[in-house]
């Protein structure tokens, strides 16, 4: 009998652990090249829901946000009101070149200047390298953010990346 009442009370606090989790937090698959070098396709992504709530996206952070009908992971390049542009991959804030102190992998993207409204924000991925097709940049309201990532975990070495298929 006790060792019954053991496993209820055990069970329930396992129940109740995975409910407060799945509130604070989120687990996302990172899909395609964009955030390389640090972020690959499948890398699980562990994502705060509640960084958010009280303050605002710092440049810098790494972000799931929804763009349109889909969810992208992204940095944080540009603040509200900010004027953000790419010139050759590098990143200007303000008419001012802006060092980041993250991993990038240079490139000649290109992206016209723009200024932020209120509560947007300037999305861009890590990759400089990658075609001006392919999907880089957004503008989100803090409102279509999901929340800040916070760890991420490579389920697989680095070696059989190209040999496996990878979407962009």
């Amino acid at each position: 009998m006790t060792s019954q009442v053991g496993l209820l009370i055990l069970a329930m606090a396992m129940i109740g652990f995975l409910l407060v989790f799945r509130a604070h937090f989120a687990v996302f698959i990172a899909k395609g090249d964009s955030m390389l070098p640090g972020l690959q396709s499948g890398d699980l992504v562990l994502v705060d829901k509640l960084a958010f709530r009280t303050k605002n996206p710092e440049r810098g952070d790494i972000v799931v946000a929804r763009d349109r009908d889909e969810l992208i992971i992204k940095r944080v390049v540009g603040l509200p009101g900010e004027e953000v542009e790419l010139r050759q991959g590098e990143l200007y804030v303000n008419q001012h070149p802006h060092s980041e102190k993250y991993a990038v992998e240079p490139g000649w993207l290109n992206l016209g200047k723009g200024r932020l409204l209120e509560n947007k924000y300037a999305l861009l991925g890590d990759n400089r390298s990658v075609s001006r097709s392919v999907f880089v940049h957004a503008v989100a309201s803090k409102d279509q953010m999901l929340g800040k990532v916070i760890h991420s975990l490579r389920l697989r070495p680095r070696w059989l990346g190209s040999s496996l298929n990878r979407t962009t």
